[in-house]
């Protein structure tokens, strides 16, 4: 009986982790940042989408998703994840310190949780993303660059396949090397 409650435990904790989310970076990826080293110290995150995607039910979870993943990165890599000034219209940040402003914008994504992976298995279908990134030393407007990052899972991976909460925090890792990296 033991045994066996090892074994449950032991599946549910494969079932539960996936691998790591592979991200394909697209365009200029040889051209670093324009960005100062005090800028690099603090990321400032805007996740933008058509109306069509905003108008999504799991958009607001899936943006959630965005600043969980880049506070995470953030902190890991010895950074600050600064706060949008929520007074502005346009989402534009408090400018009194130096911060390097990553714009997301979302050209399509699928959202797919590992509870629907689990629950449901390959019928989910695949979870993706495909988003333009743009780079932005504040304070100022002058664009310091653009990437491309594209994410994407595979049915036959089942419930190991990198879920949308994995694929996003691949892309922010990736997003924050290359602001250290400037």
């Amino acid at each position: 009986m033991f045994s066996a409650l090892k074994l449950v435990f032991l599946s549910a904790v494969l079932v539960l982790t996936g691998c790591a989310a592979n991200v394909q970076r697209q365009g200029s990826v040889d051209k670093q940042l324009a960005i100062s080293p005090v800028a690099a110290k603090r990321i400032t995150l805007e996740v933008q989408g058509s109306k069509a995607l905003a108008a999504s039910k799991d958009w607001e979870q899936f943006r959630n998703e965005w600043l969980i993943g880049m506070e995470e990165a953030t902190k890991a890599a010895g950074m600050t994840l600064a706060p949008l000034d929520a007074s502005s219209a346009v989402g534009a940040v408090s400018a009194t310190q130096p911060s390097t402003r990553v714009t997301v914008r979302i050209n399509d994504y699928r959202y797919i949780t590992r509870g629907a992976r689990v629950a449901v298995g390959i019928m989910t279908g695949n979870a993706y993303i495909d988003a333009d990134v743009f780079f932005t030393e504040l304070p100022g407007t002058a664009l310091a660059g653009t990437r491309k990052y594209a994410t994407t899972s595979s049915a036959i991976q089942g419930v190991f396949a990198p879920m949308t909460e994995s694929q996003i925090r691949g892309i922010c890792d990736e997003i924050v090397k290359d602001v250290a990296q400037r």
